[in-house]
C-alpha cells in the first residue's frame, strides 16, 4: 500500500480490517506502508476519537469485537461451502482475500477460523492483474485487450473483448469468461483467464445484448467447453455407478441395467471448436479399468488413444 494514502483513508482501512480478523501491529505497519508508531497512533485514534471499540487478543493482535451471526446454521454452511470452494481457485488477489474474509466472518465458530485459515494459505500470483482487469471491464461495461494464447493452435493473438459473463469450470475451479471477441471470431467465445497476456482496458464502452443467456450457453457444456452436445455410455459396476451420481450433477444419470453386477451410466458432454471430446477425457481416464466407454465409437477411439500413449511411457 502506498505510502501517500491519507490519515483519514487509513483510519477507515483499519476499522474494516480489524472488523475482519485480528492483526498485530507489524503487520498492519507492512500492509499500510509505515512505521509501527504510525499505526500504534493510528489505534489510539481510533478508540478516543472516532469512538471504535478496540480489544486485544492473547496473542498481541488488535481487532473489533464482531456482532453474532445473523445466519441460521444451514445459512452458515450454505456461506462456508461457498467460501471453502472459493479458496479452492488458489486466488490470492488482495481484493479477493478481502472478499474472503468478510464472508469468513459472517460464519459462527469454528468455521469462522477455518476459512480465515485457508485464506490465509492464499497466495498472489501472475494471473492477479488479469482477474482484477476483467473484473473492472465487466462490472464497468469497458472493452478489454488483451494478448491471447490459443490452446489449440499454439498461437498468440491480439484479441478485444467485450466481456458478457464470468464462469468457474466446475470441473476444475479455473476462471473463464464468455467474451464476444471483436477482433478475431466476431462472436461469444470461451476464453480462460490464464492464457490472456498484457492485460489493459480501453476507454471505450459496450452493451450486452439483452436476449444473451449464459445458462443456455453452458448447461450443456460438461465443464466450460461449449460445443456441439452428445452423450456418452458407459458400463460400470453398480457401486461406481452410484459413486457417480451420487451428487447429483445434470450431466450425468444412471441407466438400465447392463447384466454382472453392471449398470449402463449416461454422460452429456461437449465436443470443442475442432470436434474433439476434449473436456470429457480426462475425467474418463480418471476412472481407469472401472469403466468401459459403450458409445460413441469417437469418444472409445479417443480414450484408446490416449491410453495407448500413456502405456507407451511405461515400456516393460
Amino acid at each position: 500500500m502506498s505510502r501517500t494514502v491519507g490519515k483519514a483513508q487509513r483510519l477507515a482501512l483499519l476499522k474494516e480490517e480489524l472488523a475482519r480478523r485480528p492483526r498485530r501491529v507489524v503487520e498492519l505497519a507492512g500492509e499500510h506502508g509505515c512505521t509501527r508508531r504510525t499505526i500504534e497512533r493510528d489505534l489510539v485514534t481510533l478508540v478516543e476519537q472516532l469512538g471504535v471499540e478496540l480489544r486485544k487478543d492473547g496473542d498481541g493482535r488488535y481487532f473489533v469485537p464482531r456482532k453474532a451471526s445473523a445466519l441460521n446454521e444451514v445459512e452458515a454452511l450454505a456461506v462456508y461451502s461457498a467460501t471453502r470452494l472459493l479458496t479452492h481457485t488458489g486466488v490470492g488477489e488482495r481484493h479477493y482475500r478481502t472478499a474472503l474474509e468478510k464472508l469468513a466472518n459472517q460464519v459462527p465458530e469454528p468455521a469462522r477460523t477455518s476459512l480465515l485459515r485457508s485464506v490465509d494459505d492464499l497466495r498472489q500470483g501472475p494471473e492477479d492483474r488479469t482477474l482484477d482487469l476483467v473484473a473492472q471491464a465487466w462490472f464497468q461495461r469497458r472493452v478489454l485487450r488483451c494478448e491471447y494464447d490459443s490452446a489449440n493452435s499454439g498461437t498468440t493473438s491480439p484479441r478485444e473483448l467485450e466481456i458478457y459473463f464470468f464462469e468457474l469450470n466446475r470441473r476444475n475451479l479455473e476462471p473463464y469468461v464468455l467474451a464476444f471477441d471483436r477482433t478475431k471470431n466476431k462472436k461469444v467465445v470461451v476464453l480462460k483467464l490464464a492464457r490472456m497476456r498484457n492485460v489493459t482496458l480501453k476507454d471505450e464502452g459496450y452493451e450486452i445484448p439483452s436476449d444473451f443467456d449464459p445458462k443456455a450457453r453452458l448447461d450443456p457444456a460438461f465443464g466450460i467447453v461449449v460445443g456441439e452436445e452428445f452423450e456418452v455410455t458407459l458400463r460400470a459396476s453398480e457401486t461406481v455407478a452410484k459413486r457417480m451420481t451420487e451428487n447429483g450433477d445434470r450431466s450425468l444419470r444412471l441407466g438400465a441395467d447392463a447384466g454382472a453386477g453392471r449398470r449402463f451410466v449416461h454422460v452429456t458432454a461437449t465436443r470443442d471448436s475442432q470436434g474433439r471430446p476434449l473436456e470429457i477425457l480426462p475425467w474418463l481416464l480418471g476412472w481407469g479399468s472401472a469403466i468401459e466407454v459403450v458409445a460413441p465409437d469417437f469418444v472409445r477411439s479417443a480414450l484408446r488413444a490416449e491410453l495407448t500413449k500413456a502405456l507407451a511411457a511405461y515400456p516393460e
